[in-house]
């Protein structure tokens, strides 16, 4: 090794770190690199409502398309919807007699004879072409198409695993790496797909991608920027998203078949070809694993040849001095990897759920804990079930998906000026309540005023929205340093259970009572909004290492008009 190879001691190479991560134009081109993959991922969430976009249907009756009769006519002969409504369920009529008849001796049949039973039909008739046609995703089948969507949710929770583990024990970079490929691979797949079970696999691969792309690049982008750039660059990290939202319409508005449109989403990945080559791996992820070399010379290559002059002969040799007397006296003893890293994942899964007993085996803390369950299952299961719904709230798909995309941009941004004046728990109240109202208002809307129905939706969607950010920062808060780990990645799964249960809830029951997904969703937002309010405040506490040095600092207050509103106080 060269002495213009050699990484300095441990002090020196985290000042370069440090100087390299208050770089600019090299930290901004890392963030744009790592947020641009979340553009993908809320295209594959969200797409959803065109790809899988309801069609007129009615029960398909082989006698009567052989014999060349129209849809219309056959719809109004079979259908017990007639050619009002969309139906699963056709007259038990002997069409094979009516099928040698003209089609107005059959109507003049049909309207002289009394009216035969009913039975559901198992094959389908559709008026266009579309993701639903192909795999007739309607009536006693409708729950596979919700599945679809599903499985995207599902993807994300196996990812937020699977991927959270190989970061740990392989590398940030390597994450991120994986995660991109797999975009660049599961989009064609979904793309071509003949069979349904196929695409289905592929759009969990999808999901499983996304996120890991997020939380591997949100990783990087911690570890790169320093103190000062974290909060605003942590903020502007979610901007992918409602951008993302924002595009998808105007892609889905000139590109209707629902291939095509899975491809021109898909196609795009393959850019992330650039993002591999380019990223680096985390120096200090390098370093937390004992491979100070290797972290160096990232360090060497994204900082200025003058700041590593100046770093080594100012900084480094000093330290080096230092180091080299110490290791007269003391003999050298190898790096104790992290138990993160050395652990087998089994192990490290018996060590939380143990943690988690700890957590329910005290009652303050598990009260709060429950509380925090609920609230995040709710929190994503009314933002999920109002990104796709809507067909339910007979609005323009495309106006309301772009209008839902700039709300959440601004929902981003909004409580940042609450949690300075108003605290954690407030914040959290006050959103959950005004989303909740809200959702509520919509119940006597006539279905018909659209426009109005959206707008009040947006305000519900903006508030659920926003308390995203602030539910995250108050639980982290809520418990001590050993368990706040499992308190919010508890938590964080419970999320995806509320995510995966949205779809269900807007194709499933919304298809029997259209205001009924919204006002499920308002009735809950409502109920966590009142839970949180029985948690303490937690705003300009200090974190606390242990439940008995919690219980000191942060005890359960008093529930209170005051408490919760403090500058009510004076």
């Amino acid at each position: 090794m060269t002495a213009d190879t050699m990484p300095p001691p441990t002090d020196g190479l985290h000042v370069a770190m440090e100087r390299m991560g208050e770089k600019g134009p090299w930290l901004w081109a890392m963030f744009f690199l790592l947020c641009t993959p979340g553009v993908l991922n809320i295209w594959h969430l969200t797409a959803y409502v065109f790809l899988g976009q309801n069609l007129p249907h009615w029960c398909y009756v082989p006698e009567l398309t052989e014999a060349n009769w129209t849809a219309t006519q056959i719809r109004n002969i079979s259908s017990t919807g007639g050619l009002t409504a969309d139906s699963c369920k056709m007259y038990t009529w002997n069409y094979s007699l009516l099928a040698e008849m003209t089609y107005v001796d059959a109507l003049e049949y049909t309207s002289s004879h009394k009216r035969p039973g009913q039975y559901e039909c198992d094959k389908w008739s559709f008026e266009g072409e579309g993701m639903v046609s192909e795999w007739d995703l309607v009536c006693s089948r409708l729950p596979l198409k919700s599945t679809l969507q599903m499985a995207v949710a599902l993807g994300k929770f196996l990812g937020a695993l699977i991927f959270g583990f190989v970061a740990d024990k392989w590398g940030r970079k390597r994450s991120f790496t994986i995660s991109c490929i797999t975009y660049i691979i599961a989009g064609p797949v979904a793309t071509f797909a003949p069979y349904y079970l196929l695409f289905y696999f592929a759009r969990v691969a999808l999901g499983m991608a996304g996120t890991g792309a997020f939380n591997s690049g949100f990783t990087l982008l911690a570890e790169f920027c320093t103190k000062k750039h974290r909060t605003i660059l942590g903020i502007l990290y979610n901007m992918s998203y409602p951008v993302g939202m924002m595009i998808l319409p105007v892609i889905a508005l000139y590109i209707e078949d629902w291939r095509m449109l899975q491809l021109a989403l898909s196609v795009p990945a393959v850019l992330l070809v650039i993002h591999i080559w380019i990223l680096p791996e985390s120096a200090r992820w390098l370093v937390s694993q004992g491979r100070r070399e290797e972290a160096w010379k990232i360090v060497k290559k994204f900082s200025k040849k003058s700041e590593l002059v100046k770093l080594t002969m100012a900084e480094a040799n000093d330290a080096t001095t230092a180091n080299e007397d110490i290791h007269k006296e003391t003999p050298a003893v190898p790096a104790v990897p992290s138990v993160s890293s050395s652990e087998p994942w089994y192990k490290r899964s018996i060590a939380s759920l143990k943690k988690l007993f700890v957590i329910f085996s005290h009652r303050e803390l598990r009260r709060r804990l429950l509380i925090c369950h609920f609230a995040w299952c709710v929190t994503a299961m009314t933002y999920y079930a109002l990104a796709l719904n809507a067909d339910n709230f007979t609005a323009n798909k495309y106006i309301y998906v772009a209008v839902a995309g700039a709300v959440e941009a601004v929902g981003y941004v909004l409580p940042i000026p609450m949690l300075k004046f108003m605290g954690r728990r407030t914040t959290s109240v006050v959103l959950y309540f005004i989303s909740g109202v809200s959702l509520l208002l919509i119940i006597p809307i006539p279905q018909d005023m659209s426009m109005t129905i959206m707008g009040v939706a947006m305000v519900g969607r903006l508030c659920i929205g926003a308390v995203y950010s602030v539910i995250i920062l108050q639980t982290s808060e809520l418990f001590p340093t050993v368990n706040r780990n499992t308190a919010v990645g508890t938590s964080s799964t419970l999320s995806h259970v509320g995510s995966i249960s949205a779809p269900y809830l807007v194709d499933l029951i919304g298809a029997k009572v259209w205001y009924m997904p919204s006002t499920i969703c308002g009735v809950a937002v409502l109920i966590a909004g009142l839970l949180v309010l029985l948690l303490p405040e937690t705003k300009d506490k200090e974190y606390c290492d242990t439940i008995e040095e919690l219980m000191e600092k942060n005890p359960r207050d008093r529930v209170s008009i005051r408490n919760c509103f403090p500058f009510l106080k004076s």
